[in-house]
């Protein structure tokens, strides 16, 4: 198994284990352990992943990169030149779970999720906390801005990526690029989550209100959107969601079958009547519908998207560089003691 220096093996799946037997202290800045839990679930997310049992020289392997980025963690972190947003997390963490879309085929290649709620909805049915996640996604920037600022000028001197390098990044993700029928639509939405069912009716009774002054002309969907929507991250946007994909199983999980079948029949411009779904109620207006299609490497969405890929590939290779040479100095400064069959 090749070894990384920065690894992740799987950023939504990474929780905080309680300490217990350590199989190694590290110290560069302080002594931090790695316990036996904490190593346990790194390698049996391998295993998982591989379908196989890691031999005893993989295990070390995968302490050995623990290691590793424990070492690079504290080194940023006693960097006081920088600094991690919370609007830098955010943007990380919603193309983190943006591309876990991509990769479902609910998210046409580029695009990114706008639906905040859905956003943290999705990290929590991994099995983790919306904290933990965050977390996570922070230590990483921060390690990542540690490096870059480290090989600044290698970085600086990646080239874009050349029409022959985007044609073949395009042939070998065609299948990446075709995008089943979906829909964007604004909507005025009603919470009923973690509501008991005489409190879920009367969010159904003002919904019905809200239904009735919108078709009889009293109000317009615009201001409804504005004062009554219950929806903070899309009523930003006019009650903004989508793209909603044909056949996406975490939008069926999210919202049920039935809603997601309803708005696909819904047409343009046409007010819903209100709808029931598994968090609430919603009045909806499509604002777009897009048949399946293959989208072309042309298309500013996919040429972006491309271009992206490409420069990430070359970002990536002096990053390993990068972080290799440095490791190799931070162990060079450290006290490392390795503990029962890892000794």
């Amino acid at each position: 198994m090749k070894r990384l220096v920065i690894l992740i093996l799987s950023l939504m799946a990474m929780r905080i284990f309680a300490q217990d037997m350590a199989v190694a202290t590290v110290r560069f800045m302080r002594t931090e352990p790695i316990s036996g839990k904490q190593l346990g679930g790194m390698i049996e997310n391998l295993e998982l992943q591989q379908g196989r049992k890691l031999t005893l020289e993989e295990k070390k392997t995968v302490l050995d990169t623990l290691i590793d980025q424990m070492l690079i963690n504290q080194a940023a972190e006693a960097d006081r030149n920088l600094k991690v947003t919370d609007e830098e997390v955010e943007q990380a963490g919603i193309r983190v779970i943006s591309q876990q879309l991509t990769s479902a085929g609910a998210l046409p290649p580029g695009a990114l999720l706008t639906d905040k709620v859905q956003y943290k909805q999705l990290i929590e049915r991994q099995g983790i906390t919306f904290k933990e996640f965050e977390d996570t996604v922070r230590k990483q920037l921060l390690t990542e801005k540690y490096i870059t600022s480290r090989g600044k000028e290698k970085f600086q001197a990646i080239k874009p990526a050349t029409e022959d390098e985007l044609s073949a990044e395009y042939q070998k993700r065609v299948q990446e690029f075709v995008v089943s029928d979906s829909v964007w639509f604004n909507q005025v939405f009603f919470t009923t989550r973690s509501l008991s069912p005489a409190e879920a009716e009367k969010k159904r009774v003002k919904a019905e209100e809200i239904h009735r002054r919108l078709v009889n002309g009293s109000a317009t969907f615009a201001d409804m959107v504005a004062s009554e929507s219950e929806d903070e991250a899309s009523k930003v946007r006019g009650g903004l969601i989508g793209p909603l994909m044909k056949g996406d199983e975490l939008a069926e999980q999210l919202y049920g079958e039935d809603f997601v079948n309803t708005v696909f029949k819904l047409q343009v411009d046409v007010l819903s009547a209100v709808l029931r779904s598994k968090v609430g109620y919603h009045i909806v207006k499509i604002t777009e519908k897009k048949a399946a299609q293959l989208l072309p490497k042309e298309s500013p969405e996919v040429k972006n998207y491309l271009q992206q890929l490409v420069f990430a590939q070359k970002y990536q290779k002096i990053f390993d560089d990068v972080a290799i040479a440095l490791v190799e100095d931070l162990r060079g400064r450290s006290t490392i003691n390795y503990f029962g069959e890892y000794k």
